[in-house]
């Protein structure tokens, strides 16, 4: 059998071929030079902002003072205000404080209180007591409970005589005394400024 003849390639085709690579390339570069432009872009736009920013930030900077440089004027400041309102004198506060600090000493109180021996026969004790009234350290307060001392003075010891070695017998008894004294003192001050009495010693012998 005869073989078919082979077709001849046309020379259109092979030029039609060329041509398309030629467009293909073509168009990759053209898309790298886009791509290129759009980078430099972005970046000069970048640098444009940054300038622009730093430029702002400079404009609205504060402006800073050295802290040497701010002293002499504040010292000079803190000079007219002392020349202007002096301090009190150290002599007349310590003078206004002095016997208004809310406690008023009484000392001992000596004398004698009855009580029972272990077969109930009765007996004579000395009681000691040393007592400390406290008071509210209001303005008149001190020159008032120093007038009044005496006669608190006697009306505690009044009361101490009074006691038998029972009464003053354990924490209760103790506390019953210091009450008893309150009343007392707050009846010779007149007035409610008496706050606390408190019992350094109690000696029973």
């Amino acid at each position: 059998m005869a073989k078919p003849a082979k077709q001849k390639a046309r020379p259109g085709a092979a030029e039609s071929d060329t041509g398309k690579e030629g467009k293909a390339r073509s168009a990759r570069t053209l898309l790298m030079a886009a791509a290129l432009l759009s980078v430099a872009s972005l970046g000069g736009g970048f640098v444009l902002a940054r300038i622009a920013f730093q430029q702002d930030a400079a404009s609205y900077e504060p402006d800073y003072v050295a802290d040497d440089e701010g002293k002499p004027a504040e010292a000079a400041h803190d000079k007219e205000a002392k020349a202007d309102h002096p301090a009190p004198e150290a002599g007349a506060a310590g003078e206004e404080g002095q016997g208004n600090d809310g406690v008023l000493e009484f000392g001992e109180i000596v004398t004698n209180i009855n009580g029972f021996d272990t077969s109930g026969k009765p007996t004579q004790s000395f009681l000691k007591l040393n007592l400390v009234l406290v008071y509210r350290p209001e303005e008149g307060a001190a020159d008032l409970m120093k007038t009044r001392q005496p006669f608190m003075r006697d009306l505690f010891t009044g009361y101490a005589r009074s006691l038998t070695e029972t009464d003053v017998r354990g924490m209760a008894g103790v506390l019953n005394v210091k009450a008893e004294l309150l009343k007392r003192a707050r009846a010779a001050a007149g007035s409610d400024l008496p706050m606390e009495i408190l019992i350094s010693d109690l000696i029973v012998q």
